[in-house]
């Protein structure tokens, strides 16, 4: 998604193991904030999520890329990603989303909302005010549930606001 000369973009790297000839002036921390500083405070709660697979032998499985299934059913939304791409081919695969407990081993998806929770994120929180090269961004990084369409538009927001401190207004609007 990002593709300047100026920026590397590394995905599942742990910030703390990246190569010593990679340098960098600010970072952009989407990962659990407590994981950031080593559950220093104490681990926040998160839900997961497991995902299952089916092919399934016909052109559509569904109307849409993905319906959610709120009340009766194990699983939460069954997505169908060939409505995305484009594909044109007789078969289909799904993917079924089950709510999970976050435990080792699996990813941390969502908070757990709590004013004991809150309270601990909140601590964490201070510690991330003082960091002056860290930018937290998302739904772990600052511990509340939010929407794909606003996590886009925190994204932009925080790159407006470093492209400005910066003092490179590299940043062009139409």
């Amino acid at each position: 998604m990002v593709k300047h000369e100026n920026i590397t973009t590394l995905l599942r790297t742990d910030y703390r193991t990246l190569p010593p000839n990679i340098n960098w002036n600010h970072l952009i921390y989407t990962g659990p904030i407590d994981e950031f500083y080593d559950f220093r405070l104490g681990p926040l709660p998160y839900r997961s999520l497991r995902f299952e697979r089916e092919d399934i032998d016909r052109e559509y499985f569904q109307p849409f890329v993905q319906v959610n299934y709120p009340n009766n059913f194990d699983f939460t939304r069954i997505v169908e990603v060939k409505h995305v791409t484009g594909q044109q081919i007789p078969v289909s695969t799904i993917v079924r989303e089950y709510p999970h407990d976050f435990r080792p081993g699996y990813d941390p998806f969502y908070p757990i909302p709590s004013n004991q929770n809150q309270s601990l994120y909140n601590e964490y929180a201070a510690l991330a005010r003082r960091e002056i090269n860290v930018t937290f961004v998302g739904r772990l990084a600052t511990y509340r549930y939010y929407n794909m369409d606003q996590i886009v538009g925190m994204a932009l927001s925080e790159w407006e606001k470093l492209d400005s401190a910066l003092g490179r207004n590299s940043v062009r609007k139409s």
